[in-house]
């Protein structure tokens, strides 16, 4: 941005109106936990997680040998959703989306637990589907990626929701009775569990796995999964590792992350889990089972990772409320989040657009000789879109923290990858370099290729805030081997041609191209 122009600006000059977002509260109650999220949803679709508190009523805790739950888990299950009520109205919230799962599904006396919660609380709690509970994380996890041929999982604590996706879409979905709680009352008697109870665990998952597969088309699909094990066992993988970004969404965590981690919780007592980093206290005792599900999963489909999603049920349900249009392409789906984050920041959207459509004709006519795709396309769009959003913070070191809010805001459609080249980019828009530091920091997501990428992204950026205004068009020129540029000069402005100097020079410092310069 330039300095200038932006110290010029008031709240009428441009820029993008008032934040419009509409709060949504959504009510999750499971058979482990239950949470409460409340969603900014933006005019565009996109959700953003603003507010959360957190149960642990466990009302699969103890429960009969028909699944009846338990005096006490009532009691605890009564007492959560009574503090939820009253969070609900202090923040007043329009409208709030209550749903009960596994236990409650499964309890004979689900009904009257119910109707024990609407009586102490208000809170209308509805009991879902197993379908209808694997629909809701199929549009969670396809509201964050663009999804193909898949196979989506939601591990709970009462069970394990499937959801076969083709071409985007869900073709077969079913629930099988493999929630962690479940299953580590079933099979883990004592602590740390002996060898007999995790073989007996193994065989049984990998038989339920085996029935519920023969169904499914979709040969080595990807894997994405969600739940409140698999977001544990993504932080400690992090904090082994020393993985730079610790979002667990996104993650990629492989099969030999999921093996070593079996190995060492299946020697720990509980209290020694709850020491590692993720793990806690709510999943100490259910992360064995948890593990081995995953470990099952990943033999059963011959994927060699998990992608971790941090959206699920409750993202599906509020997606799904706003009605948002799904499933999206990974363009539309990071489209929606800048739109998103623009609204939170007070981004110039005009500005914005000006320079990602001129930074989208550079990259056209560079992108076949430096082998760009869609991918780097896609982290360009979002640099772009956002390049300015640090001056929400401090116009004079604003690339800087745009950087940092690409980074660290909700920006979906994206892998940690991309997510990292357009903050790099976004930083470099304004000239200058990558600090030192930052090759070491994301050697594990980026190697030395990236950085140059990210180098190069940056350069078609600051070429493109240079001419953004102008109308540039970029064509190539001699086969390639060089670059022409033609713009309008702005009316009034007779520095239009040092501008488009300095851009050519940005172009052959970075580019190594001969640039033609002319004036439209």
């Amino acid at each position: 941005m330039d300095r200038a122009t932006a110290a010029k600006q008031g709240p009428g000059d441009g820029r993008s109106p008032a934040r419009s977002a509409r709060p949504i509260g959504v009510i999750d109650v499971g058979s482990n936990t239950a949470r409460l999220v409340v969603f900014d949803a933006s005019r565009r679709g996109a959700i953003r997680a603003v507010y959360e508190a957190k149960e642990v009523p466990r009302l699969g805790l103890r429960t009969g040998p028909d699944g009846r739950l338990s005096d006490a888990a009532v009691e605890r299950g009564v007492a959560a959703l009574r503090r939820f009520a009253k969070i609900v109205r202090q923040r007043e919230l329009p409208r709030t989306i209550a749903v009960a799962t596994s236990a409650v599904r499964d309890a004979p006396n689900g009904a009257d637990f119910l109707r024990a919660v609407e009586r102490s609380s208000g809170i209308l709690l509805r009991t879902i589907s197993g379908a209808e509970e694997a629909r809701y994380g199929y549009l969670g996890i396809a509201g964050a990626w663009e999804l193909r041929d898949d196979l989506v999982c939601d591990l709970g604590g009462g069970s394990l929701q499937l959801v076969e996706v083709v071409r985007g879409r869900p073709r077969t979905s079913g629930s099988v009775p493999l929630g962690v709680l479940r299953l580590s009352q079933r099979f883990l008697a004592h602590d740390p569990p002996k060898k007999r109870e995790m073989d007996d665990l193994r065989d049984h998952v990998r038989r339920a796995l085996k029935a519920a597969f023969g169904p499914l088309v979709v040969k080595s699909p990807g894997l994405y999964v969600v739940g409140g094990t698999v977001r544990a066992l993504a932080r400690a993988a992090i904090d082994f590792r020393g993985w730079p970004i610790g979002r667990v969404h996104g993650y990629p965590l492989f099969d030999h992350d999921v093996e070593a981690l079996g190995e060492l919780l299946e020697e720990m007592s509980a209290d020694k889990r709850r020491a590692i980093p993720g793990i806690g206290s709510d999943r100490a005792d259910v992360v064995v089972a948890g593990v081995v599900v995953l470990q099952e999963l990943l033999r059963a489909t011959g994927a060699d990772r998990i992608r971790v999603s941090g959206t699920g049920i409750r993202e599906g349900i509020a997606l799904e409320a706003i009605g948002a249009a799904l499933p999206a392409s990974a363009t539309e789906l990071a489209d929606r989040s800048v739109a998103a984050a623009a609204e939170s920041f007070a981004v110039d959207v005009a500005h914005a657009r000006e320079v990602a459509d001129a930074a989208r004709g550079l990259f056209e006519v560079l992108g076949s000789r430096e082998k760009w795709g869609a991918r780097e396309a896609l982290a360009l769009r979002v640099a772009a879109g956002l390049h300015d959003a640090g001056t929400a913070i401090d116009l004079w070191r604003h690339a800087h923290h745009s950087g940092y809010l690409i980074r660290n805001y909700p920006i979906l459609g994206l892998d940690q990858r991309e997510i990292l080249l357009a903050s790099m980019a976004a930083y470099l828009h304004e000239g200058g370099s990558l600090p030192s530091e930052w090759k070491r920091r994301f050697q594990p997501v980026l190697d030395a290729d990236d950085l140059d990428l990210a180098r190069r992204l940056g350069a078609v950026l600051e070429v493109a805030e240079l001419l953004a205004g102008l109308r540039p068009r970029f064509t190539a020129v001699a086969d390639g081997r060089a670059v022409g540029v033609a713009f309008s000069p702005r009316a009034g402005s007779p520095g239009s041609g040092r501008v488009g100097e300095k851009a050519a020079k940005t172009i052959e410092r970075t580019f190594h191209r001969e640039v033609k310069v002319r004036e439209r």
